[in-house]
C-alpha cells in the first residue's frame, strides 16, 4: 500500500477506462464481450498467481488492466442495454462495495470472517438483483410503449443552438466536477473509518453497497437531479461536519452520500448518448481518478 502502487492501481484500473471507452465505442461491438472475458480471466489468473505467492510491479499492472476491461465492457454493455437507466446502473456499480472488502479481507489471509462475508454479501446482491428484476417487469407491464430514449429526443429537438450547446458544455464540466468530489469525500470517509473498528467497517461497506444500490432506482422515481442533490449535501456534511464518533449519523450520511452514483452515471450518458456507454464509463472512472489525487 505504498503510493506509488495506489496511483499505478488507480491510474490502470480506473483512468485508462477513458481512452479504452472511446476505443470500444468505435470499434466492432464484438470486441466488447472479448473484452469482458479477457478482463475477467485477467483478473481472476493474477489474483491465483498473488495467492500462490508471485507478485510484483507486472502482476499489478496485469491485474489493473483486467480490472479497467471487465468494469469497462460490462458498464457500456449495461448501460446501452437499459438506455442509460440510473437504476440497473447503480445496481452494478454497487457490488463493487462488496467485493473490495472480501477481496481484502481474503488477501489478508482473515479467513475466519472472510467466508461469512462473502456468504453475506453474495445473498445480499442475489436479493439485490431479484427485487430489481422484479420492479423491471412491472415497470415494463405498466409503461407506455413509445421508448424513454425518443421522448428525451423529442424533448432536445430544439437545442442546436449555440446557447443550448454552451449550456450543454457546463453541464457536463459539472457533472465531471461532482464525479470528482464525490471521489474525495468517499476516500477521506475511507481514512477517517479505518481506525474505528472492524464491525464499524463492515457496517459501513454494507450501507455503502445500499446507498449506491438504492440511490439508482429512488432516482427513476423522485428525479435524478432531486436525489443526486440530496446526496451531494450529504456528502458535504459527511466530509466536514460529522465524524466516525457518532456512528448513527455517520451511517446515514454514509447512505445518503452514496445516492448519486447511479444517477450521475445516467446524467453522463444522456451527454455522451451519441459516442456510447463506453465514453461514459470512461468519463466517469476518470473523474473517479482525478478525485483519488
Amino acid at each position: 500500500m505504498t503510493w506509488e502502487r495506489v496511483l499505478v492501481y488507480n491510474a490502470l484500473a480506473f483512468a485508462l477506462q477513458m481512452p479504452l471507452g472511446v476505443a470500444l465505442d468505435v470499434s466492432n461491438p464484438a470486441l466488447v464481450r472479448c473484452g469482458f472475458f479477457l478482463g475477467t480471466g485477467t483478473v481472476a489468473a493474477a489474483a491465483f498467481s498473488m495467492w500462490m505467492g508471485l507478485g510484483g510491479w507486472g502482476l499489478l499492472c496485469v491485474a489493473c488492466m483486467g480490472n479497467a476491461l471487465f468494469h469497462l465492457t460490462a458498464g457500456k454493455r449495461l448501460l446501452e442495454a437499459h438506455d442509460g437507466r440510473s437504476g440497473p446502473a447503480g445496481l452494478f456499480i454497487s457490488t463493487g462495495a462488496l467485493g473490495l472488502l472480501a477481496g481484502r479481507m481474503g488477501m489478508e489471509k482473515a479467513a475466519a470472517i472472510c467466508v461469512p462475508v462473502f456468504a453475506v454479501a453474495l445473498a445480499a446482491c442475489l436479493a439485490a438483483c431479484r427485487a430489481a428484476w422484479m420492479a423491471d417487469v412491472a415497470a415494463k407491464h405498466g409503461r407506455d410503449a413509445r421508448p424513454q430514449s425518443s421522448l428525451r429526443r423529442d424533448a432536445a429537438g430544439g437545442a442546436g443552438d449555440f446557447a443550448a450547446a454552451s449550456v450543454g458544455v457546463l453541464v457536463s464540466l459539472g457533472l465531471f466536477a461532482l464525479i470528482v468530489w464525490r471521489s474525495w469525500a468517499a476516500l477521506e470517509s475511507m481514512r477517517l473509518s479505518v481506525e474505528a473498528g472492524l464491525a464499524f467497517i463492515l457496517c459501513g461497506v454494507f450501507v455503502t453497497w445500499a446507498g449506491k444500490a438504492a440511490g439508482g432506482y429512488l432516482a427513476e422515481w423522485l428525479g435524478r437531479w432531486l436525489v443526486t442533490a440530496v446526496s451531494v449535501c450529504g456528502s458535504l456534511a459527511l466530509a466536514f461536519a460529522c465524524s466516525p464518533e457518532s456512528p448513527t449519523a455517520w451511517m446515514f450520511l454514509l447512505f445518503t452520500a452514496q445516492l448519486a452514483t447511479g444517477p450521475v452515471l445516467s446524467l453522463v450518458y444522456d451527454r455522451t448518448r451519441r459516442l456510447g456507454g463506453g465514453t461514459a464509463f470512461g468519463v466517469n472512472c476518470l473523474g473517479l481518478f482525478a478525485g483519488s489525487l
